[in-house]
């Protein structure tokens, strides 16, 4: 059984069709099950209906698990482990994580994803599923606050760092270096293709956006 993570660095839904089509195609099923898990943006309702519409566009069914105000176990294993593919939505990773923790969904996550349960994501609900990620969550409270590293669920044994091309992005490669960290940063409207934990492919939404591999020490273009 093959299983499959495709991490997303960013963009908007309106922007990254190719890629929702690509990940909805992994599925065997004529009309898989996706289900939406947008507590990083604290289950917003806008963000909510956006998802539904977009992806209900694309044959499949959606559902979505809420997590702001539940911490019901039975409402999040039947949600998570009812599903063909799981969607995490953007926002503030370092909170998501502590949600993640205290409701047991990290743990219902990877068992998710070794049942063959296709995982995806955007943004911070990418760097969910690496060993660690190179976050906004602090500037999101605090515009002057640091850049900071979040640890993740380490399926992924990479640091992961989404919308690469921002500026604030700057300091990626010597925190990498400094860390001593296997790292990939990857552009809005790029995702990067995980089968079996091995890097399968790139497929973006946009020709000019970029990929990178960081090990060894060295940095390579890989889109």
């Amino acid at each position: 059984m093959d299983k499959y993570i495709i991490a997303i660095g960013g963009g908007t839904l309106k922007d990254t069709t190719p890629i929702d089509k690509y990940i909805v195609s992994l599925s065997s099923k004529d009309k898989p099950r996706v289900l939406f898990v947008p507590i990083a943006s604290g289950d917003n309702g806008d963000y909510i209906e956006r998802f539904k519409e977009k992806y209900s566009k694309l044959n499949t069914d959606v559902d979505v698990l809420y997590l702001q105000n539940t911490t019901n176990d039975n409402y999040i294993r039947s949600k998570i482990f009812g599903c063909d593919i799981i969607y995490i939505g953007g926002g503030n990773t370092a909170k998501m994580m502590r949600i993640f923790k205290r409701t047991n969904v990290n743990h219902y996550l990877v068992d998710a994803y070794n049942r063959g349960i296709i995982l995806t994501g955007l943004s911070a609900g990418a760097m969910a599923y690496f060993k660690c990620g190179y976050s906004d969550s602090n500037k999101m409270i605090n515009p002057e606050a640091n850049m900071t590293k979040v640890n993740c669920l380490d399926i992924i044994h990479y640091c992961f760092c989404p919308h690469y091309q921002e500026e604030d992005r700057a300091g990626f490669d010597d925190f990498v270096k400094e860390k001593g960290f296997d790292a990939i940063a990857l552009d809005d409207n790029t995702a990067l293709v995980f089968k079996n934990e091995t890097i399968e492919k790139v497929v973006k939404s946009d020709n000019n956006a970029r990929a990178f591999i960081f090990k060894d020490n060295t940095k390579e273009r890989i889109d």
